[in-house]
């Protein structure tokens, strides 16, 4: 994995580019994540950021994840990137990914969320599943990381990519290690993304998304993920067998998924849309008045 310590973020901009992808890592996470993105879009301009305080990119106090999608608009705009893009967006980089579509709606051409959800309320289900599952808080699952990482972290990779790669996995925590952000970073990224919800405005995000998670994701849950794009107007899910929550080192064919999709390919199974509250309640009233209905 490339070193990307000191920048903003990673740019790959070949001659007369096809089309613009931007990438929004997460917690604690950087550029680096996303280094195999080329070799799947080799004619693409891809731009990939290294989150607010990773990096020694600075971090704006009070952190959120708003200030982090302004900070993406800032530096596309300081890049001199215009017209429509292909967003990509993991973890909270996701819960990044759906403010910035919010805030510029005509920007996003097609949406790409990755281990993400809507964030509150999930997230507390989520919180309470990985407690359940590991015995620990997240803050305390957090800190085990920076003490053990390589015996902790193994709880967010799927059995099958620890087995098959483990110079994979190696690799990746030798990554981390060398971007790893202070402990006051990761508890400011911990707060935003546990302050986040899209949950009352998601149904509004009309650009055509693809939601992608791994069925082993401890961090943030499969449940969460079909909520996510059950939620969507105009998205598509593709769930990963044993995969968690790094489908881009885990899956061998993920960037070939996201390459399909940004060239306007059909990827994922369409979400089925649960009934609106309105309906829900019209439902309710015939039933009541016409109980054989």
């Amino acid at each position: 994995m490339p070193h990307t310590k000191g920048t903003t973020h990673t740019a790959h901009t070949p001659p007369n580019p096809q089309g613009t992808l931007v990438c929004l890592p997460g917690v604690n996470s950087g550029a680096y994540l996303f280094a195999q993105a080329t070799q799947s879009l080799p004619n693409w301009r891809i731009i990939t950021l290294n989150p607010p305080g990773t990096a020694g990119v600075p971090l704006p106090m009070p952190f959120s994840v708003t200030a982090y999608a302004r900070h993406a608009a800032n530096l596309l705009k300081h890049l001199n990137i215009g017209g429509p893009i292909i967003l990509l967006g993991h973890s909270m980089g996701g819960y990044a990914a759906q403010e910035f579509t919010r805030q510029n709606p005509t920007r996003v051409q097609r949406l790409i969320l990755v281990s993400t959800s809507r964030g509150q309320p999930d997230t507390t289900a989520d919180v309470a599943a990985m407690q359940a599952s590991t015995g620990q808080t997240l803050w305390q699952f957090a800190q085990q990381t920076n003490r053990t990482p390589e015996a902790t972290i193994k709880h967010l990779f799927g059995n099958r990519f620890l087995h098959t790669q483990p110079e994979a996995y190696q690799t990746f925590l030798a990554a981390r290690q060398a971007h790893l952000p202070p402990t006051s970073v990761s508890l400011a990224h911990f707060t935003a993304g546990g302050a986040f919800s899209s949950y009352t405005w998601a149904h509004r995000i009309t650009a055509p998304t693809l939601v992608i998670h791994g069925t082993a994701d401890v961090l943030v849950t499969i449940q969460s993920g079909r909520k996510l794009a059950q939620t969507l107007p105009h998205a598509h899910l593709l769930e990963l067998y044993d995969v968690g929550h790094f489908p881009m080192l885990e899956h061998e064919h993920f960037w070939q998924f996201v390459s399909q999709f940004a060239h306007g390919q059909a990827v994922g199974m369409p979400a089925s849309q649960p009934p609106h509250l309105m309906q829900k309640l019209w439902q309710k009233a015939k039933s009541l008045f016409h109980p054989h209905v």
